[in-house]
């Protein structure tokens, strides 16, 4: 769980009693950790057989098996969103996954992908960031010793 808390850390500033959505959550031990500052995490994937038992016992904290490239949220619902170490899964649906998360994002609000999974920062580096660039999306990247982020601020 300690690498989990270094990226709710790191990423701290845009979930403190914030509306939080992680999407394709697997375990959801991202949104545990979350749950700790966040007002309310959402988190969704396809099925549930991963699911942490600790997110039952979280108040503030709601799953629900969903597709992440049909989110059955309303436009701007959430402060911020997060996929964690999933990005290598959703590759060939990144550009929905993407479009999806901007439309649930409020205005202002935060995009973050976040990987320690070398299989996902080959798809960062190869597929992710250039797609981003090729749909003109601004983004920053930055690293600590275990993750790499990818961050997109909802502009407009």
């Amino acid at each position: 769980m300690y690498r989990i808390q270094q990226a709710v850390d790191k990423i701290k500033k845009d979930i403190m009693g914030k509306s939080v959505l992680e999407v394709a959550c697997g375990t959801a031990d991202f949104s545990v950790a979350a749950s700790e500052f966040a007002e309310h995490v959402d988190c969704i994937d396809l099925d549930d057989f991963r699911l942490n038992s600790v997110v039952a016992k979280c108040p503030n904290i709601t799953f629900e098996r969903m597709d992440a490239t049909a989110l059955r949220f309303a436009n701007g619902t959430y402060d911020t969103a997060v996929v964690y170490n999933a990005l290598a899964h959703l590759e060939t649906v990144i550009d929905r996954v993407v479009s999806e998360c901007l439309r649930v994002v409020k205005l202002g609000g935060n995009i973050y992908f976040i990987s320690s999974f070398s299989m996902d920062k080959y798809t960062i580096e190869n597929k992710f960031l250039p797609h981003l660039s090729d749909i003109k999306l601004d983004y920053a990247v930055f690293n600590d010793k275990t993750f790499t982020y990818v961050q997109i601020n909802k502009q407009q």
